[in-house]
């Protein structure tokens, strides 16, 4: 729309014909941008189908049996991998235990007594901070091999000891209040009916 247009239809005020082409022109304006905005839409859109196309182009050659076999075998190996990593981390938790159980029992050489022991009856309670079914074999194996353990009660081992020699070695008196046998007033007497002086 120009001013010929304007002025056939019987407009011919200049700023009135100046004002209608300002407002014709935002309209195409904004009309072009419309329309370069929807040819860029169309365009993507076009470049999306062509690619979902050739995608499913590409699942017709796919083996789905075999992709879902992978899928499954790697799930399957993924379990696996983390339970073995638990059971390290179980095992080590439970030698850790184990030596602070052995350390807490005096145990002179946590080997040898870990040698002795049946660990497949040895297993953590239910809070895991404890090991159960260790105490009792502990006990058994002190009564029949207490060598392999620390004793607490030093002072009491030296007091059989002592004992054990007064059993072997009298005592000798070497002084006693008593008065002794030849200051005795009969004797004393006898002695001397036989000739014999107190000395």
């Amino acid at each position: 729309m120009n001013k010929q247009d304007l002025a056939k239809l019987g407009i011919e005020d200049e700023e009135l014909v100046q004002k209608i082409i300002v407002l014709h022109g935002k309209d195409i304006e904004r009309i072009k941008t419309d329309l370069e905005t929807k040819a860029e839409e169309i365009e993507k859109l076009n470049a999306q189908l062509a690619e979902a196309g050739k995608t499913i182009e590409s699942f017709k050659e796919m083996d789905i049996d075999g992709i879902k076999a992978a899928a499954e075998e790697w799930k399957t190996k993924a379990e696996q991998a983390q339970a073995e990593a638990e059971q390290k981390v179980q095992a080590i938790k439970f030698e850790h235990a184990l030596k602070d159980a052995l350390a807490a029992a005096k145990a002179r050489n946590p080997k040898a007594v870990k040698a002795l022991l049946d660990l497949d009856k040895v297993k953590f309670s239910e809070d895991g901070e404890q090991l159960e079914g260790l105490e009792e074999q502990l006990a058994a194996i002190k009564e029949e091999n207490d060598y392999l353990f620390e004793t607490s009660e030093p002072a009491k081992e030296k007091e059989d000891e002592d004992e054990e020699e007064e059993e072997y070695f009298p005592k000798i008196v070497t002084r006693t209040e008593n008065k002794g046998v030849l200051g005795d007033s009969i004797v004393s007497a006898a002695r001397k009916a036989a000739g014999l002086s107190d000395n």
